[in-house]
């Protein structure tokens, strides 16, 4: 456990210190490192579903289209919060019995293998 700990502040004290370093050290823990981002992203996107869910069941509409960016800024005024970790907005598709929060994933492109999303189900 000490040279486990050992490593990670020589780590950070590398990214730190040499910002070159700094894609290595990503390419190296970037099997450990996502895994981690994506389950933190996927709470935040099964919390923001269950917002949309209620917010349909108050006012009996969705932010579909561009209503969708004007309720991230009204329901999540730090724009932190309408960010996946990669910095891309999340977006939101409707179906019949669900709403779908998605995440265009590390690469930050649509329609590629790391897009993931989180599905809610609708009231019915």
């Amino acid at each position: 456990m000490t040279r486990l700990t050992l490593l990670i502040i020589l780590a950070l004290v590398t990214w730190y210190y040499f910002p070159e370093t700094r894609v290595i050290l990503m390419d190296v823990t970037e099997p450990i490192v996502v895994p981690f981002i994506r389950w933190s992203a996927q709470d935040e996107m099964a919390h923001m579903g269950r917002n949309v869910v209620d917010y349909e069941r108050l006012t009996g509409e969705l932010p579909v289209g561009p209503e969708w960016l004007g309720w991230l800024d009204v329901r999540y005024p730090n724009s932190e919060v309408q960010l996946d970790p990669w910095g891309s907005t999340y977006q939101l598709a409707v179906v019949s019995d669900s709403i779908w929060i998605l995440s265009y994933g590390p690469d930050r492109i649509r329609d590629t293998n790391d897009d993931f999303q989180v599905v809610t189900l609708r009231n019915p």
